[in-house]
């Protein structure tokens, strides 16, 4: 049996960063590099790459992964997952998380798709503790269940490499003198600190 229409959809279009796996350079911590078609799943924050026999795989230790480029885009690991570097104010960043959350015990339709997957390609754990991405097999995760799901993009501040949720008290505690510009602009567009466009507005204010 083969994924219904819905799941498909899903995979498609949530499940990964990127509609398809691009060139990309992948820095591992203490500066090796390795290349290939990458792409960043939204739903275990783990870079996934395309093996020679064309099967999705996932590189096992990706806790040792500093960065990634893809398409010119720099995404930074972090304790949240892989964080897409948007605007600099200063020494803060603004970055991007985007992830996908499946409810496996969530009402019916109560997150967007509900559905049943069934044969989903397995995707095949790889090491590449050497700096390369290797060829020895190592695990293997399979999504073979009924879910619901949630899928957003989230903001986050990165200051000395370590990220923060943006919050109207995280924002006063690295831009403290531009506390007044930070309370204005929030109380003129009366929004919440959860999604990206907003944020990207506030921090041209703050470069201004």
């Amino acid at each position: 049996m083969y994924p219904d229409k819905a799941s498909m959809a899903f995979f498609d279009s949530v499940k990964f960063v990127n509609p398809q796996f691009y060139p990309g350079v992948v820095i591992s911590q203490g500066g090796k590099q390795s290349g290939g078609p990458v792409n960043i799943c939204t739903v275990d924050q783990k870079l996934h790459f395309i093996g020679d026999g064309g099967d999705t795989l996932v590189i096992k230790n990706n806790e040792s992964i500093e960065r990634v480029y893809i398409l010119g885009r720099a995404y930074i690991n972090s304790k949240y997952g892989f964080l897409e570097m948007l605007d600099t104010v200063d020494d803060v960043t603004l970055c991007e998380l985007n992830i996908t959350d499946i409810h496996t015990d969530a009402a019916p339709g109560a997150y967007g798709l509900k559905t049943q997957t069934s044969a989903v390609k397995s995707l095949t754990c790889y090491d590449m503790s050497d700096g390369t991405i290797g060829n020895t097999q190592m695990m293997k995760f399979d999504i073979n269940q009924e879910f619901a799901f949630s899928h957003s993009r989230k903001p986050f501040l990165l200051v000395d490499g370590e990220a923060y949720p943006v919050s109207k008290k995280n924002l006063v505690k690295y831009f403290p003198e531009q506390e007044k510009i930070i309370s204005e602009f929030l109380k003129d567009n009366n929004f919440m600190l959860t999604s990206v466009a907003p944020v990207r507005e506030l921090f041209k204010a703050l470069n201004q």
